[in-house]
C-alpha cells in the first residue's frame, strides 16, 4: 500500500521537473525569437549597418523558433492534462520530445548553411544549443534520457558538420572563407563525443537529483506514516521526534504516564439531543482539548466515545512525562470552564485519571492496518483512577506515584486522598486530588 502510493507519488514530481523542462524550453524559444527579432530590427534602423546575411535568415530562423514555441507550449498542456488526470507520460514519448528538441540545433544549422555557408554555420553560435538541450534533460530525473540526448546530439552535431565540411570542400558553399580551423574533421568529432560525454555526466546528475527526490519523498511518507500510525492528532514537534526515531514496530518496554479522560453523565446528555447535535458537541469539545494535549508533548492514543486515552513518554521519551501530563490535566479543566461560561457547549464535568509506570508499547494489528498501543497495568490503574472521580466529586486525581514526581515544581498543590481501593486491584492506592 506505501510503496505504490510512493511510485504514485514520485512519477507525479517527475511528470511536474518535466513539465517545468518544458516550460523553461518553451521560454528559451521565445527568448531566441525576441532576440532574431531585435536583431533584425536593429539593422533595418542602421541600414548601413553590415547585415545582409542576417537578414537573409531572419525570417527561417523566427519562423523555427515560432514553431518550436508552439510545439513546447502544446506538449505544456498535455502535460498538464496528465498531472490533473494522474497520469504519467509514456517512456517512448519522452525519447521522442527529446528527439524532437536535440534536432533543432541540426536543422538551424542546415538553414544557415543553405542561405550564407557551410563554414559559416559551422563558426556560428548554433552548435552551443546542443549542450544547452543536454543540460536540460536532467529535469527528466531519468538517467537515460539525458545519455540518450547526449549520444543524439553528439551524432548529429558530428554527422551534420562533416555533411557541411564536405559540402564546403567541393567548393559548393562559394564565397565562403576557408579557413583552417574550420575545414579540420577531427575537431568536429571531438566536439561530438564531448557532448556525448555531456549526456553521460547528465544521466548521472539526474539520477543523483531523482535520488534526493526520492529521498524527500520518502521523508514525507515516512512523516504521513507516523500521522496514520499515531492519529490525527500529533503536535508538529511530536511528529518530528518521531522522524527521528526508530519505527515503534516491534512491542517495547518503557516508561510512560496515561492520562484517562471521561465526560460525566454523557448518557444522560446524549440522550436528550440528536445524534447530530452529540457529534456536534464532542467536536467542539475534543477539538479545544486535543491541542493540548499536543503542546505537552503528548498524544491522543484512543477515543472512547465520551472521552479518550492519552499518553505522555511515548512513542518519544519523555523525561517530564509526568509534569507535561499534569499540566495539560489542568490546562484541560480551565479549558472545560470557559466553553462552559462561554457557552460553547452544555454544561459538562469531566474526570481525569493520570498514573505511570512500565508498559509494552508498538504497533499491533494486521499488514493494512497497524494502530499504536500501550499494554500494560499503568492503563489499567489509569482508567480506575480516572473512575474514582465519581467518588469524591473531582475532576483531576493523580496516583501517588505521578505526584512524588511533580510536588517539587512550583505552583502545584494537591490533597491526599489517603489509600483508596481500586476495582481489579487487590491493595489500595494513595490517591491525590488536583483539582
Amino acid at each position: 500500500m506505501w510503496a505504490g502510493a510512493f511510485d504514485r507519488t514520485l512519477q507525479r514530481e517527475i511528470l511536474c521537473t518535466e513539465h517545468r523542462r518544458t516550460v523553461v524550453t518553451f521560454c528559451l524559444m521565445v527568448f531566441l525569437l525576441l532576440g532574431v527579432s531585435a536583431v533584425q530590427v536593429a539593422l533595418v534602423l542602421r541600414p548601413r549597418a553590415t547585415g545582409g546575411d542576417f537578414s537573409r535568415l531572419f525570417v527561417p530562423l523566427a519562423s523555427l523558433c515560432l514553431v518550436y514555441a508552439v510545439y513546447e507550449a502544446a506538449v505544456g498542456a498535455w502535460q498538464r492534462r496528465l498531472l490533473r488526470s494522474g497520469l504519467s507520460m509514456p517512456m517512448w514519448l519522452r525519447y521522442a520530445h527529446i528527439l524532437m528538441e536535440v534536432s533543432l540545433p541540426t536543422v538551424a544549422l542546415a538553414i544557415v548553411a543553405g542561405l550564407i555557408g557551410p563554414y559559416q554555420a559551422l563558426a556560428s553560435s548554433v552548435p552551443f544549443l546542443y549542450f544547452l538541450f543536454v543540460f536540460l534533460t536532467t529535469m527528466t530525473l531519468n538517467g537515460r534520457l539525458p545519455v540518450f540526448a547526449g549520444l543524439l546530439a553528439g551524432a548529429q552535431c558530428t554527422g551534420v558538420s562533416l555533411v557541411l565540411l564536405h559540402i564546403g570542400s567541393e567548393g559548393l558553399g562559394e564565397g565562403t572563407l576557408h579557413v583552417p580551423v574550420l575545414t579540420t574533421p577531427g575537431q568536429y568529432v571531438a566536439k561530438g563525443l564531448f557532448l556525448m560525454v555531456c549526456g553521460l555526466l547528465a544521466g548521472f546528475e539526474a539520477r543523483r537529483i531523482r535520488g534526493e527526490v526520492a529521498a524527500a519523498l520518502r521523508s514525507l511518507e515516512e512523516r504521513n506514516r507516523a500521522v496514520a500510525t499515531f492519529g490525527r492528532h500529533v503536535s508538529p514537534e511530536v511528529a518530528e521526534l518521531l522522524l527521528d526515531h526508530p519505527k515503534p514496530e516491534a512491542g517495547e518496554e518503557r516508561s510512560v504516564c496515561v492520562m484517562f479522560l471521561d465526560i460525566r453523565d454523557f448518557s444522560s446528555l446524549a440522550a436528550e439531543r440528536s445524534p447530530g447535535a452529540v457529534m456536534e458537541f464532542l467536536n467542539t469539545l475534543f477539538g479545544a482539548i486535543t491541542p493540548i494535549i499536543d503542546s505537552h508533548r503528548g498524544i491522543v492514543n484512543k477515543f472512547l466515545g465520551d472521552g479518550f486515552m492519552a499518553v505522555f513518554g511515548a512513542p518519544v521519551p519523555d523525561p517530564e512525562a509526568c509534569r507535561h501530563a499534569v499540566d495539560a490535566a489542568l490546562a484541560i479543566v480551565a479549558e472545560v470552564r470557559r466553553l462552559n461560561e462561554a457557552e460553547a457547549i452544555p454544561e459538562i464535568r469531566i474526570g481525569i485519571g493520570i498514573h505511570v509506570g512500565r508498559a509494552i508499547t508498538g504497533c499491533v494489528g494486521s499488514e493494512d492496518r497497524r494502530d499504536y498501543t500501550v499494554i500494560g497495568d499503568v492503563v489499567n490503574v489509569a482508567a480506575r483512577i480516572e473512575q474514582a472521580n465519581k467518588r469524591f466529586d473531582s475532576r483531576v486525581l493523580v496516583s501517588d506515584a505521578v505526584w512524588e514526581a511533580v510536588r517539587m515544581d512550583a505552583g502545584l498543590s494537591a490533597e491526599s486522598l489517603g489509600p483508596v481501593e481500586l476495582k481489579g486491584k487487590l491493595h489500595p492506592l494513595p490517591i491525590f486530588r488536583l483539582a
